[in-house]
């Protein structure tokens, strides 16, 4: 693996935990139950568990392509904010996907190739990331708009 490459699987992958310039998404989450999961705050459009299950649904979406799948793409911008569930289990899968994901960032023969519909991974990794940072944002604003900011062990208050 030359360098650069090994720069971009470090960079990319640690913009699947959060990165390094935010709060990890583990700890976004942190001592959020279920019942605070599901709140929306007022003026805000979505719970953490709504926004929780919206990037774990493209998580899902993109581990399966990349494992050779042919996930269907929502009809609607709709089809891709589903239902929360169980929150326990959508944190695990939130966080266990994305572990999947910054390992598949580190693999250079993976980020080398094309997508099937002809785009490189790299850049399908990138923009994928790039969301999931853009939503943990979200969650850090609904955690604080519901007064529940920082999480027990602590986060940036600035």
């Amino acid at each position: 693996m030359s360098g650069e490459q090994a720069a971009f699987g470090k960079a990319v992958g640690n913009l699947f935990s959060g990165g390094p310039a935010n709060v990890p998404w583990e700890r976004a989450l942190e001592g959020l139950g279920a019942e605070d999961a599901a709140r929306v705050p007022p003026g805000l459009s979505h719970s953490a568990a709504q926004v929780a299950a919206h990037v774990a649904f493209w998580q899902d979406f993109l581990l399966e392509a990349a494992g050779g799948g042919h996930p269907t793409w929502p009809e609607h911008a709709a089809g891709g904010w589903p239902e929360p569930g169980d929150w326990e289990a959508l944190r695990s899968r939130l966080l266990g996907g994305q572990e999947r994901l910054r390992a598949l960032s580190r693999d250079a023969s993976f980020t080398s190739g094309l997508t099937r519909e002809g785009q490189p991974w790299a850049a399908t990794l990138v923009n994928f990331a790039g969301h999931g940072v853009y939503h943990l944002g979200q969650v850090v604003l609904i955690r604080q708009a519901l007064g529940l900011w920082p999480p027990p062990s602590g986060g940036d208050t600035w």
